[in-house]
């Protein structure tokens, strides 16, 4: 999956176990595996300032409002990464569970990605895979949308 992906999960199974809707994005994809993390347009714990914020008690980066096809400010949250079978996401693409809702600009896609890469939660593995994502992407950009 393209990095800067963003999609809707009907079904999405967070780490406690409960299961809720929620639009995350994709980071990179290897050996297949995509990394993605979800979002959240909850401010009350998050600064509104545009943006990599790693240094916060909740790592995040911030999505203004206009910057990208989402309707809200939203706050993509780096505390947490996941993880899905390139097979599990075509299987629940064509069932309906996941639906593509958008790119974001290669841009903030990198901005995205570099400031991921600064967060302590991310794994090893994961590391790997969004830095390989993110050399890939530098070299050859998608289109911008």
């Amino acid at each position: 999956m393209t990095p800067g992906t963003l999609f809707f999960d009907r079904h999405f199974r967070f780490y406690d176990g409960e299961e809720g809707q929620k639009i995350l994005i994709a980071l990179g994809t290897a050996h297949g595996v995509t990394v993605v993390v979800k979002t959240t347009s909850q401010s009350r714990r998050f600064r509104n300032d545009f943006g990599c914020q790693t240094d916060h008690r909740f790592p995040n980066f911030h999505l203004v409002k206009g910057c990208c096809c989402l309707s809200k400010p939203t706050w993509v949250c780096l505390d947490e990464y996941y993880e899905f079978k390139d097979s599990e996401l075509l299987q629940r693409h064509f069932s309906g569970d996941i639906d593509r809702i958008g790119l974001l600009t290669d841009e903030i896609t990198i901005a995205l990605m570099e400031c991921a890469l600064q967060s302590e939660d991310i794994s090893p593995r994961q590391t790997r895979i969004v830095q390989a994502a993110l050399d890939t992407f530098r070299a050859s950009p998608t289109e911008e949308q």
